[in-house]
């Protein structure tokens, strides 16, 4: 009597882990999801950089918004600090179009090309990945690993290479 206990525990235990992994195959992208990227999101940024060539560090402080808008584009507006070493901070606004696609686990993939609102130069290859949380309401952001590089492209066409890595956090406002 007692193994044929054991067993029908065993197969209830079988029959949960087995369900769960469906569940979670599910929520991994083979399923439909309840999560939606929508609306506007303050956030706030951090991103480190190297120039490929000549090897110096820049650091970036950003704040700004970002309106998602349900369908894979985005449009973004920031504000940021540019710290480079020895040098006094500089502030500057840009802005950009952004594409991004949402996995139904909350994954998250956002690219697109920034440009300073003065239109002193462009950025192409900017790339974050993260993950929205399960009502929507927090996106957290970091660059990707390993790092992709970067292009800026002063007005003058003047162009320099980086590898940059982020972090940040995008809340929605109400």
């Amino acid at each position: 009597m007692t193994w044929g206990l054991n067993s029908r525990r065993g197969a209830i235990t079988i029959g949960l882990i087995l369900l769960l992994t469906g569940a979670a195959q599910a929520e991994d992208g083979r399923g439909q999801s309840n999560i939606s990227l929508e609306g506007a999101f303050r956030f706030s940024t951090v991103k480190t950089c190297t120039d490929v060539v000549i090897g110096s560090t820049a650091h970036f402080y950003f704040n700004g918004t970002i309106i998602y808008d349900g369908s894979g584009s985005a449009k973004l507006t920031q504000q940021g600090t540019l710290v480079l070493p020895g040098s006094t901070p500089l502030s500057f606004e840009e802005f950009a179009e952004l594409t991004y696609l949402l996995k139904p686990n909350g994954n998250l993939v956002q690219e697109g090309t920034f440009v300073a609102a003065d239109r002193s130069y462009t950025v192409t290859g900017v790339r974050m990945v993260g993950q929205i949380d399960a009502q929507g309401t927090i996106v957290m952001l970091n660059g990707p690993i390993p790092p992709e590089q970067e292009t800026v492209t002063a007005a003058g066409g003047v162009i320099s290479h980086y590898f940059c890595g982020a972090s940040g956090t995008a809340i929605r406002m109400r």
